[in-house]
Order: structure tokens, then C-alpha cells, then sequence
């Protein structure tokens, strides 16, 4: 696919391909159109590239940026949500995004890493000492994240009249804890968002200060959407797709291997998330960071579901939290 191509997948709906500058290397945002108005569901990153892609797939579809007044964003996360502040004041567009993916929005503001961060790391196993420098996500994402108070809130349940097209928002949390996916009704499509991809699943991870037991609200939200009349998913990542129940029900069985092959490790012997997750995701001490840290926070949600269903236990031994079988 080249970035900024546009393609139209059911009438009036097009699918635009924007670069991100690392894997994976495109996001797909959604441009919907009534008459001369037209809506953007999510935003790419905060970069020259990602712009310049958007403003030319704008001109293949004889859309000036005035013309849309409306951008909702199914989460947070900056390619998702990172260019919203810089495309409001291009387009003169409301913006709208779930309450609580605004406050998670701000983890991304810079600041120095707190002690409860330190603490969580800690306690899970993750040997800090042995790392130089740990960026943040503000550092990480340092120029890629511009993001726009939202002027309001989309909540599970709402609609949203958009000409003739109606947009029911249905709350999806899992991935985070305010994900969004938007349906289509009588276009038969679903806008997907991270929660529903062809190829590979989203990251569904503890944090310091998030939800306890993440894996059970993503494994709802995939049974939740099943009931959906869909014909067409538009997922962020990957090719459009048909059969959703297929789709949700590969996710959930992925998962249930994972914690299965998890709970396998604990059997051996008790041990922390961190340990748990070098033999699961198959690291080690010199990987990136970017495979340590999220293999880690996404071993701890399976941990938590399996523990939730008394598969395993949890202690806490010299500072540290253990898990074992029971």
C-alpha cells in the first residue's frame, strides 16, 4: 500500500493509509463523506510524513480540509489521536474522543517517571539497574503527539447522525480503557480501531495505575461487538476484512493459548511477571525495551485473568510479587 492512497470500501466510506514511523509501519484512518461535509475517524501521527499523506489523499477526493467538521478518534494513542490538535485548527473540526482515553492522554505529557511507576516495575521483577535509560512515553513519542482537548465525549451507547449515515458508538475497552469502535448500522461496516485486527492482536497490558484485570474487559469486548450486523471491518492495521465472529473468536482462542502456555510456567516454579514473560515472549536481558516492557505488562493481564479465575496465586516475597499454580 502506498501512504496516503484512498479507497473506497462502501459508498461514501474510504479507507486512507498514513505512514508511522515504525511497525507497524501504516495506520489506516477513515474518511466518511455526506455531500459536501465529511468526518475523520482517527488522526495518525504528528508528523510531516503522516501529514503530507493525508493532505494528498485529501486531493485525490476533492476534499479541502474545511470540509471537514467532525473528527472522532476510537483512543489515545498517537497514531491514533497525535495529529487531532494540529488537524482542528487546519480544518476548523470538533473533536471527540472517550473521557477517560483524554486522561490517558496526559500520561504522554512530559514529566519526571513517578515513584508508584519505579515501585510497579520493581515489584513485577523488572531489573532497572540493569538498564542505562528507560524512556518515557512523552520521550518516546517526543514530536509524534500533538493532542487536542477534546471538544466532547463519545461514550458506549451514543449516536452520532452524520447526514444519512448513523454512527453508534459502542465501547470496546480492553486495549484501553476507553476504546471505541464505530458501527455503521446501515452501512453494515465497523470502524475497529486496535480492537479488531486481521493479522495480529493489539497489546492488552497491566500499567501502573490502569486496570487490574484488562484481558477479561478485551476478551468481553470481542463477545460484545459478535452480535453486530458487519459485513466490512475497517481495523487501524491490515486489510479490510469480512466474518468478525471469526475474527473475535481467533483473538479470544490466542489468548486462552497464551495463558494456558503461562500457566505452564508457573507450574515449573513460582515466579515473577517478568520472569514468566522472558520465557513466554522469549527475550532477553540485551532485547529492546520495547520488547521487555510490554511483554512484561501484557504477561501480567494474563497473569491477573488466570489468577481472577483461580488458576494461580500471587504473593509477595523480598519486595517482589511471586506467581504460582494452584
Amino acid at each position: 500500500m502506498t501512504p496516503g492512497k484512498t479507497r473506497e470500501v462502501a459508498d461514501g466510506v474510504y479507507v486512507v493509509h498514513l505512514p508511522l514511523p515504525m511497525r507497524p509501519t501504516i495506520v489506516n484512518v477513515t474518511l466518511l463523506r455526506d455531500g459536501n461535509r465529511w468526518a475523520l475517524i482517527d488522526t495518525g501521527v504528528n508528523s510531516d510524513d503522516s501529514e503530507r499523506a493525508f493532505r494528498t489523499a485529501l486531493a485525490e477526493l476533492g476534499c479541502r480540509p474545511e470540509q471537514i467538521d467532525t473528527i472522532i478518534c476510537t483512543h489515545h494513542h498517537p497514531d491514533h489521536y497525535g495529529s487531532s490538535r494540529k488537524y482542528r485548527e487546519l480544518c476548523n473540526a470538533k473533536v471527540y474522543l472517550h473521557e477517560k482515553e483524554f486522561d490517558s492522554s496526559k500520561a504522554y505529557v512530559p514529566s519526571k517517571r513517578s515513584d508508584e511507576a519505579v515501585s510497579f516495575f520493581l515489584r513485577h521483577g523488572i531489573p532497572l539497574q540493569r538498564f542505562v535509560h528507560i524512556p518515557s512515553p512523552a520521550q518516546f513519542w517526543a514530536g509524534l503527539y500533538a493532542p487536542a482537548e477534546p471538544d466532547g465525549f463519545i461514550n458506549d451507547g451514543d449516536r452520532i447522525d452524520f447526514g444519512d449515515c448513523r454512527i453508534d458508538v459502542v465501547g470496546t475497552p480492553g486495549h484501553t480503557q476507553g476504546h471505541c469502535v464505530l458501527y455503521l448500522k446501515n452501512k453494515r461496516v465497523l470502524i475497529a480501531g486496535d480492537h479488531l485486527l486481521p493479522k495480529i492482536t493489539p497489546h492488552v497490558g497491566v500499567f501502573p495505575g490502569g486496570p487490574q484485570n484488562p484481558l477479561q474487559d478485551f476478551i468481553d469486548s470481542q463477545r460484545k461487538i459478535e452480535p453486530l450486523e458487519v459485513d466490512l471491518v475497517l481495523p487501524a492495521h491490515g486489510g479490510t476484512f469480512a466474518d468478525h465472529c471469526h475474527r473475535t473468536r481467533q483473538i479470544i482462542q490466542h489468548h486462552e493459548y497464551r495463558m494456558q502456555g503461562m500457566l505452564d510456567i508457573v507450574r515449573q516454579r513460582p515466579r515473577t511477571a517478568y520472569e514468566v514473560a522472558r520465557i513466554a515472549f522469549d527475550f532477553n536481558l540485551e532485547s529492546s525495551l520495547t520488547i521487555q516492557f510490554p511483554a512484561t505488562f501484557e504477561t501480567l493481564a494474563h497473569l491477573e485473568l488466570l489468577r481472577s479465575r483461580g488458576r494461580v496465586h500471587c504473593e509477595e516475597r523480598d519486595e517482589q510479587v511471586i506467581y504460582g499454580a494452584i
